[in-house]
């Protein structure tokens, strides 16, 4: 019996993770259930036909995910990279290269059920999580505007009437493997919840802070003069400060109202993202003698002001449910500002003559954006054989983007103080979106054992451009609109209480993008339909996942950086197919295993004639060549890895008075295309393994755990940009080590 489970465990490698408890009286293992809300009502994940992954804060911490970027390392399908510090996951195929204001992810981000406009919403931490539901495939019905590639729903702790402090304090290291250099990450984080008035009013606040100061050297220092380096400021790059804090309110007037308040506040500064290596010499500078830049991860080197990434976000949020005996009716009222402001070596090198030259250049913005979102859910009781979902919601965003390229007017420092130019361009484009939704799902059981779900949304945008050229007023350019209909239908077969067969059909919608400093045409919405069959199973301690899935994706909107320039297109088609397997199996009291599987043998254009990219440079000027137009038709999709795996084991066993819990755990991605057409920048096959030892004394409320990170050094890349003055990426984080300790009561 245990090799057969073993063998499911294996094939099955899954991230989506219940909640493991002990043996039944009779000595048979046995998992806990999971309630998720994928289809806006509390079920069973074994109920829901839709391929997901549910993450608990355990498996996020024992697999070394500390923020938004690393979910991928839990979640077979997904991966997650960012040009600069603009984070987009790529979920089963389905991505954006597109950046700037009126402009969203496909994969929609809900954080406590709060739709997040903004893709610098996506450069979070992940302090006080109670879990999170990644729903794949187009959820265009219940979830709604930009959920194509599917959704990723964060939900964070709660207050309660039971007082509950958890806290913890971390001091890790990078060890300086292969061409990184050893530095200090330093964490601190907590959740305090206490009751105010007994069964009426609970508060909570829970906060974070993390600094890194930099596992990545700057190149050009030491290898310019004195003054040059005092300018730099230092040899280090890649530092991270970033604080979270957020505060909740829980308020039972009556048995049959709640109300959750809740605010929050972060700050987030970085260079990483904003410094880059210039793949395989691949720079302007590399024609010019003065030229330095890095040759391995990790190195890198720049010539302009200290490239930065720095992202401020704070909002007000308030949740009210109000039972009735026909069923719930819930309202969401939102609003957020986010404020970001990025400086970027472009060229991802120090060359003071490439800067005189006009050859190199420097990208500084701001993006201020402002978002208001209201949303009417309600969800009925169950009605004899049949039950339904009916809401509407509205979503209204401003958004700019001023920039400026190659402004040294005031002197390039702090790398090339020689070096004074005029702006080469000056810009600033500002995008008002107006969304409105209105939408329905009913349930209806035709027997005792097959379920059909059908639903509908309507969805109407619009999205008013104005743009200024070198600081002239804004004028407006363009407001179209866009509106469709995004149905779902779902047939589930129970084979029996624990287990079923399902089918479901969806559709998608994202809308249209306007272009940026520009006043070409916008490109059009993409258009997603989604066709999924699978089976889902849990019993004697092993629970089982398998989906098939086909999509045919429809006006794909690309977007390239000619240096000066922004190009947003559509690719007509595309087409991806594949298979996720994932599950867990309790071996032992003391033993589980889980783990999932995702192959993607097809993800490709169909048809893509009208491709920019850019190849190994032609010119003296050391610039690379642009290729427009290019045939991309029969290219893998970017960001789309065909196998993606990973898996880890939990053994908690008896040591002195305690209990010790061992939990390795592996992530494995194929290689892949993460920006261009034409393979300029690739990323290699990795593997990363991560790992913890904890131990807790009995009758204690403290915690110890020893932890790595990228045990393998694993080199993978984390953003990358190609354009006409480099291929330049980033990497993510080198191997780490540390101790955290925590205090939970």
């Amino acid at each position: 019996m245990y090799a057969y489970r073993a063998s499911l465990a294996l094939l099955a490698m899954a991230c989506a993770s219940p909640v493991l408890a002990q043996p039944s009286p009779a000595g048979q293992q046995v998992l806990e259930e999971i309630i998720v809300t994928a289809q806006r009502r509390a079920e069973r994940v074994q109920d829901v036909p839709i391929s997901m992954t549910v993450l608990s804060p355990d498996d996020l911490s024992r697999s070394g995910v500390d923020g938004f970027r690393d979910l991928a390392l839990v979640t077979p399908g997904l991966t997650i990279q960012a040009q600069g510090n603009f984070v987009q996951p790529a979920l089963r195929g389905v991505t954006t290269l597109v950046t700037g204001p009126g402009v969203d992810n496909p994969i929609a981000m809900y954080i406590d059920g709060v739709y997040e406009g903004s893709q610098s919403a996506s450069s979070i931490d992940l302090p006080d999580i109670e879990r999170i539901e990644v729903l794949k495939g187009p959820q265009g019905t219940l979830f709604g505007r930009n959920a194509t590639g599917g959704a990723i729903q964060i939900f964070t702790r709660a207050p309660d009437f039971t007082p509950a402090v958890h806290l913890s304090a971390t001091a890790g290291m990078f060890d300086g493997a292969g061409s990184s250099r050893s530095a200090r990450d330093l964490r601190v984080k907590g959740f305090l919840s206490m009751p105010i008035v007994d069964d009426r009013v609970a508060a909570s606040i829970s906060f974070s802070h993390q600094d890194i100061n930099g596992y990545s050297t700057n190149v050009a220092h030491g290898a310019v003069s004195p003054a040059v380096d005092a300018a730099f400021g230092g040899s280090r790059l890649d530092y991270l400060e970033s604080s979270v804090l957020r505060g909740k309110l829980l308020m039972t007037p009556t048995d049959r109202i709640q109300l959750m308040w809740t605010a929050y506040y972060s700050k987030r500064e970085t260079d990483h993202g904003s410094i880059g290596l210039p793949v395989d010499g691949l720079t302007s500078a590399n024609a010019f003698p003065d030229a330095v830049f890095g040759t391995e991860p990790w190195q890198y080197a720049f010539d302009s002001p200290h490239p930065v990434t720095a992202v401020r976000r704070r909002g007000i949020s308030l949740k009210a449910d109000f039972e009735f005996d026909l069923g719930t009716l819930t309202s969401t009222t939102s609003y957020a500002e986010s404020r970001y402001k990025e400086r970027v070596d472009v060229d991802a090198a120090f060359s003071p003559a490439c800067l005189a030259a006009f050859s190199c250049i420097a990208f500084e913005d701001t993006q201020p954006n402002d978002d208001f979102s209201q949303e009417f859910l309600f969800a009925s009781e169950t009605m004899g054989r049949w039950s339904f979902i009916a809401g509407a919601n509205l979503f209204d965003s401003t958004g700019e983007l001023p920039a400026a390229i190659n402004d040294f007017t005031g002197g390039a420092l702090p790398g090339a103080p020689g070096v004074v130019n005029p702006p080469l361009f000056v810009a600033n484009t500002k995008v008002d979106t107006r969304a409105y939704g209105i939408f329905g799902e009913a349930n209806y059981d035709l027997t005792d054992a097959l379920t059909v779900i059908a639903g509908l949304r309507y969805s109407h945008e619009k999205k008013k451009g104005k743009v200024s050229f070198f600081g002239a007023p804004l004028d407006p350019f363009a407001s179209p609109s866009w509106s469709e209909w995004t149905p779902r239908l779902s047939l589930k077969y129970a084979l029996d209480d624990r287990s079923n067969v399902y089918f479901t059909y969806s559709r998608g919608f994202k809308s249209g993008v306007l272009p940026l400093w520009d006043t070409t045409p916008p490109a059009d919405p993409e258009k997603l339909t989604a066709y999924e069959v699978g089976y889902k199973t849990q019993r004697d301690g092993v629970a089982l996942n398998v989906a098939a899935f086909y999509l045919d994706y429809k006006n794909l909107q690309v977007q390239s950086f000619t240096g000066t320039r922004v190009l947003i297109t559509n690719a007509a088609s595309a087409r991806i197919y594949g298979l996720e397997v994932d599950g867990s199996v309790r071996l032992t009291p003391e033993l589980s295993l889980k783990g999932g599987l995702s192959w993607i043998p097809e993800a490709e254009y169909r048809t893509f004639d009208t491709a920019t990219a850019f190849g190994p440079p032609q010119a003296p000027t050391g610039q690379l060549t642009m290729v427009a137009p290019l045939d991309a038709s029969g290219t893998r999709l970017l960001r789309t890895p065909k196998v993606t795996a990973s898996t880890s084991l939990v053994y908690a066993t008896r040591l002195r008075g305690g209990e010790l819990t061992l939990a390795p755990s592996l992530y494995y991605s194929s290689s892949y295309l993460p920006y261009d057409p034409l393979r300029v920048v690739t990323q290699s096959s990795y593997v990363k393994l991560a790992g913890e030892v904890s131990y807790v004394p009995d009758g204690s409320s403290f915690r110890i755990v020893a932890w790595g990170r990228n045990l393998t050094n694993s080199k993978s890349i984390s953003s990358s940009t190609v354009s006409a003055n480099a291929a330049r990426v980033s990497y993510d984080r080198p191997r780490s080590f540390g101790l955290t300790f925590e205090y939970e009561m």
